[in-house]
């Protein structure tokens, strides 16, 4: 039994490593994507966070808890982050594209949940 809690714990740090690197490699598309919409103090946030996680991540004895939470601060910021981008391209000219790239961007959200809550 101790075998397989030990294999449970390997896996799950394997998945969560991956959801973080995942989430790391669309961090940093989205601050290229939206460098011109976000303040760069949170763009500065951003990539602290993102490095943080990615140092953790290249530890051979990464902490399960600790990559689950430091890539839950990630998302976090990443999500505010977008947010506040699309608020402000909701006041120019490109409402109509702003609207569908947010409900493209609940429907994610909504997937990726569940995940974390295992």
């Amino acid at each position: 039994e101790s075998m397989r809690d030990s294999d449970q714990k390997k896996k799950d740090t394997v998945q969560a490593k991956n959801e973080a690197e995942t989430l790391a490699y669309q961090v940093e598309k989205q601050l290229t994507e939206l460098k011109d919409k976000m303040s760069t103090s949170d763009a500065d946030e951003l990539k602290k966070l993102m490095e943080d996680l990615r140092t953790c991540l290249a530890a051979d004895d990464a902490d399960l808890d600790d990559v689950k939470q430091k890539t839950k601060d990630l998302q976090e910021k990443s999500w505010k982050v977008t947010q506040q981008a699309y608020q402000q391209g909701s006041a120019s000219s490109s409402t109509e594209e702003t609207r569908e790239d947010k409900k493209d961007e609940s429907k994610d959200d909504k997937k990726e949940e569940p995940k974390e809550k295992k």
